[in-house]
């Protein structure tokens, strides 16, 4: 093989595999670290403060309906004296719920937002994951009555099995967890009455549009419905 040859000829596999095998792991890494980024600000900025709001009025649950970028709704305008909007009637409605439970319609904007952002379950999970962590640990929605309720009961369960010990000491090993502590499986159980719920999905809902010109259209499209309820 003549010099020129050799300079021509490809480099080996490996020298190809390398470089695409990281590439593909950047690819990966950069898609989940801003579709987290993302859904952090939608939480920060829609969800939590509507969710907030109704804690102040004692609601503990609140359904929202996110409604993606790429929607074709009607532009959302003051109203005027020659606007046909009244009290009763909205942009945009939510049609298919009970009373009970008609959501709060948040219209996302931007080319994040399209429903190709949120169409794939992995965005879904992880929303609700997030949206999870962030209320829990939210001071405003966090109820200490879990917590307190379960050092009364223990309490009282601790006196109980004193008396009982004494009256019965058989009984007093059969009440102990395996880890030694015996509050251990009740203090968790009872914590589980002061946390905040979320369930996420993405569903087909139908929603009613009211034009500038008081005219109304139905359309279903898909959506963002997330379900809160703040068990305090």
């Amino acid at each position: 093989m003549s010099r020129n040859e050799k300079q021509a000829s490809p480099p080996p596999y490996s020298e190809y595999n390398a470089p695409t095998s990281s590439r593909g792991t950047t690819i990966l890494n950069q898609l989940s670290t801003t579709r987290t980024h993302h859904i952090q600000s939608v939480i920060e900025r829609h969800i939590i403060p509507l969710i907030e709001e109704r804690v102040t009025y004692g609601i503990a649950q609140t359904t929202i309906a996110m409604l993606p970028s790429d929607i074709p709704l009607p532009a959302v305008e003051e109203k005027s004296e020659f606007s046909f909007d009244t009290a009763d009637t909205k942009p945009v409605e939510v049609v298919g719920f009970s009373s009970e439970d008609e959501p709060k319609v948040v219209r996302l904007e931007g080319q994040m937002n399209r429903t190709e952002f949120w169409r794939p379950q992995v965005v879904i999970v992880e929303l609700e994951r997030l949206l999870s962590e962030n209320l829990n640990a939210n001071p405003v929605l966090r109820s200490p009555r879990g917590e307190e309720r379960s050092v009364e009961i223990i309490g009282q369960r601790q006196g109980v099995r004193g008396l009982l010990s004494r009256v019965m000491p058989s009984l007093g090993p059969e009440m102990r967890s395996p880890g030694g502590n015996p509050e251990v499986g009740v203090k968790q159980q009872l914590n589980q009455g002061g946390m905040v719920v979320v369930k996420a999905r993405l569903e087909e809902i139908c929603l009613r549009t009211v034009s500038e010109f008081g005219l109304y259209d139905t359309m279903s499209k898909q959506c963002v419905i997330v379900r809160v309820d703040a068990r305090c």
